[in-house]
């Protein structure tokens, strides 16, 4: 009997991610339903982007425990527990975030030397003046906009993510992991490029949890990672795995076929979106509101539907040639090098 290996995709979602966390508690109770061998849950490959990222780790350090007190402290704090903004209400009453016109906030980061004081005589000119006074208020506005334009430069996201960064860097050890590979996903602006790196193969503990921090960076909301060492290489301005590969399943596919054992591999997908973009009313939507439903709700469904819909066209395809005991192999197609290669297409049980 070949040996049965699990493996387990988490996609992105946003805060949809407490979903999978639903989704993993069932399968801890149910996990014999699963491997027959009543084992403990546990899975060989993790790979996750986003939300899933930071799941992910969590279930391959053994930390569902921790994992449901964070997601619980999320939902009785507000997005707080997670990250500050002075732009967007984190604890919104409908559940959607809410970009918040903060004259505070606006200065803090737009106009912070921005200062404007007039003695009394000028004041006086002022307001006897309509000249004098159209004159100075383009001169005042003339100087805002410089310091903006200057300041904007600066200006990389709407929120500061560092009450994650600071739970992640607790909570986080590459050394905790045993027996499972665990993959983040993250994008370098710099190139456009995807990278799925593994747990062991970042540099330092802090490179790790740069990583999975880059891999839930949703562009504009939170700044991309500077810069992050892996046996890879070095990836500068990464941000959300998700936008070039909302479903890491592809990587867990190449690991699969790269895995030396002849084992048997029964894949878990838990994807934070159910296919169909939820209806709402947009008409008063800020530009917050916006990208996230432009991105997560949309973009990022789509691209890991249609992910999910060719994996399963191909399954079935083999389970047909299988079933009808064709001898025939099927190999896979290089679509970046435009050819066949000769690494044959596998049949995978999948959930």
């Amino acid at each position: 009997m070949r040996k049965q290996k699990f493996a387990l995709v988490l996609s992105g979602g946003g805060f949809r991610g407490a979903f999978q966390l639903g989704a993993l508690n069932y399968l801890k109770k149910n996990w014999h339903l699963i491997d027959a061998t009543a084992k403990p849950m546990k899975f060989d490959l993790i790979s996750g982007v986003s939300a899933g990222a930071l799941n992910g780790v969590m279930i391959a350090m053994d930390k569902i425990v921790e994992l449901n007190e964070l997601w619980e402290k999320v939902a009785q704090n507000g997005v707080s527990e997670i990250y500050t903004s002075d732009f967007i209400d984190t604890n919104p009453e409908n559940g959607r975030a809410q970009l918040v016109v903060s004259v505070d906030g606006l200065k803090k980061h737009f106009l912070p030397k921005f200062d404007v004081s007039i003695g009394l005589f000028k004041g006086i000119g002022l307001l006897l003046s309509k000249a004098k006074k159209e004159a100075f208020f383009n001169q005042i506005m003339e100087k805002a906009a410089k310091e903006i334009k200057d300041n904007l430069a600066n200006f990389k996201s709407v929120a500061d993510n560092t009450p994650l960064k600071d739970k992640l860097t607790r909570l986080v050890d590459k050394n905790a992991i045993h027996g499972t590979k665990y993959f983040c996903g993250f994008v370098s602006l710099d190139d456009g490029k995807y990278a799925s790196v593994m747990h062991k193969d970042f540099t330092t503990d802090e490179d790790f949890v740069n990583g999975i921090l880059a891999s839930t960076a949703v562009p504009l909301v939170w700044k991309p990672v500077e810069e992050i060492a892996s046996v890879q290489g070095k990836v500068k301005n990464a941000v959300d795995g998700g936008i070039r590969n909302s479903s890491p399943l592809g990587d867990v596919i190449d690991q699969i076929n790269q895995d030396p054992d002849d084992a048997e591999y029964t894949i878990i997908v838990v994807n934070c979106h159910n296919g169909s973009v939820e209806k709402n009313d947009f008409d008063q939507a800020n530009a917050i509101q916006i990208a996230l439903r432009s991105l997560q709700d949309i973009a990022l469904s789509e691209i890991f539907i249609n992910d999910i819909t060719q994996f399963m066209q191909v399954n079935s395809i083999l389970e047909q040639v299988e079933e009808q005991g064709a001898n025939v192999d099927l190999v896979k197609y290089d679509y970046k090098e435009k050819e066949r290669t000769s690494i044959p297409l596998k049949k995978f049980k999948i959930v």
